[in-house]
């Protein structure tokens, strides 16, 4: 599934919503950035010997987002958020029961768009929110500079397809024009799909869950405009596969997690 692809089933028939219906209720978007690391590993058991990987590397985040809040029914709302994630190509480190076997140069590119339906609202002060959430994740693996052995091979790339469904929560406190505010929420991927340009005849089937939180304040700095800085942390684990067998080679994709830790910036507009 490409980009455009995307765009038109998550981001067009939310346009189309917010354009048909923009007297009844307020539309908001925001543009979020970040900075961090990604820590990526591997394991399997395949052969028998234990196998791990592991690899840290600075990373980017850029994404935007947009919200439709309803006036009937009353504080419900729609909202689609993307990210993009870059990481600085970095090594990655492969073990066989504990003893350093190979590296490889690897670069990382992942993608989330998520939309989500809920309710939110506010008593004095304290503001919350909940939602229900579904949507499509891709992560990309570019892999050279192999070594096995201190012998150079060549590299590959894997694509990761995962198609989400989830739910989330946020509350937040107001003292003045600052705000506490805090998010949590937690998806699984019932369908996750794996391909290797190394393997181009396997194709991986496989599943996982996603826990994503966040923590910052937020400041009014003018009317309909906010500003947030804080934190980000989202844990991915994902399954190994079952084990593929085409003639006299055995495969399998290693089950995997994957961490994104960040400082994050939010800027948001209400109209």
């Amino acid at each position: 599934m490409n980009l455009r692809q995307i765009i038109s089933i998550f981001i067009l028939p939310l346009i189309i919503l917010f354009t048909g219906n923009a007297a009844a209720g307020n539309f908001g978007m925001g543009v979020h950035s970040g900075y961090g690391v990604i820590k990526h590993s591997e394991q399997t058991s395949l052969s028998g010997d234990e196998y791990r990987s592991y690899s840290t590397r600075d990373m980017v985040i850029f994404g935007v987002s947009a919200e439709y809040s309803f006036s009937r029914p009353e504080n419900f709302y729609a909202n689609i958020t993307t990210d993009w994630v870059a990481g600085r190509e970095g090594t990655e480190t492969w073990k066989r029961n504990d003893i350093r076997i190979q590296t490889t140069g690897m670069g990382v590119f992942a993608q989330f768009y998520d939309f989500r339906i809920g309710h939110k609202n506010t008593m004095n002060n304290f503001y919350y929110s909940f939602y229900v959430s579904g949507g499509w994740d891709g992560m990309r693996f570019e892999r050279d500079r192999y070594m096995w052995r201190g012998t150079p091979l060549s590299g590959g790339v894997e694509n990761i397809h995962l198609w989400r469904t989830g739910a989330g929560t946020g509350a937040g406190y107001r003292i003045g024009k600052w705000a506490v505010d805090g998010r949590l929420a937690y998806a699984w991927y019932p369908a996750v799909r794996v391909k290797n340009s190394s393997l181009p005849r396997f194709t991986f089937d496989t599943n996982g869950t996603v826990l994503d939180t966040g923590f910052g304040l937020a400041r009014e700095i003018y009317r309909g405009v906010n500003f947030y800085f804080g934190g980000s942390y989202s844990l991915f684990d994902l399954n190994e596969s079952d084990i593929i067998q085409k003639d006299s080679i055995q495969a399998v994709y290693p089950g995997s997690r994957i961490e994104i830790i960040a400082g994050m910036l939010n800027l948001t507009f209400a109209f």
